[in-house]
């Protein structure tokens, strides 16, 4: 790999993010192009919980699965520990991505996901609305929208250093509103 190369995926991946790019990619009234996950990774019940963030390669890889093909595999204990997986998306996956965490959850008995989403990705897709359905059907599987809570919990510990700023979220609320409602309808209709 190359120097380029080595400084090029430091910007797709790492432990902290920026705060700017978690203002500008999980703001609920926007529709950036890329997808964020920000991730908490716990084995077992005790001990902190493992924090890395990765972003979408549109002309390689999904956020999602390069998280699951990748990362998990780097950080993997073992299968006999359950394993805690918390994401904050900025978008929700897309039918492919939920049919890729569908895939590594039956081969994962272990494991367990709770996705938080700031944005719903292309619902008007019938693709996508039923991937997500798919995914709640598993009892490993909660999907919701980030609630203003959610968004100070991530400002506070996916970014380094001091990183009070509290005023960010002020406008968030009508459109999270929103998001729920129409999330609820998703996973609702059959």
């Amino acid at each position: 790999m190359g120097r380029g190369e080595a400084m090029y995926k430091k910007k797709l991946r790492g432990m902290y993010i920026s705060k700017k790019a978690l203002k500008h990619h999980f703001d609920p009234r926007k529709a950036p192009w890329n997808t964020y996950l920000l991730c908490e990774l716990q084995w077992g019940k005790t001990g902190r919980p493992w924090i890395h963030w990765v972003k979408n390669d549109p002309n390689r890889y999904h956020a999602e699965v390069y998280f699951l093909q990748k990362i998990f595999q780097m950080r993997r204990s073992n299968n006999y520990v359950n394993c805690s997986i918390t994401w904050y998306l900025s978008r929700s996956p897309c039918a492919t991505c939920c049919c890729e965490i569908l895939d590594f959850l039956n081969k994962h008995s272990n494991v367990n996901i709770d996705i938080y989403v700031a944005q719903l990705y292309n619902i008007k897709n019938e693709e996508n609305c039923q991937g997500l359905r798919n995914l709640v059907s598993l009892a490993k599987v909660t999907i919701a929208v980030m609630e203003i809570e959610d968004y100070i919990y991530c400002w506070k510990n996916f970014i380094q250093g001091d990183a009070d700023d509290d005023s960010w979220t002020e406008d968030f609320q009508s459109e999270i509103t929103k998001n729920r409602l129409k999330l609820k309808e998703v996973l609702e209709t059959s």
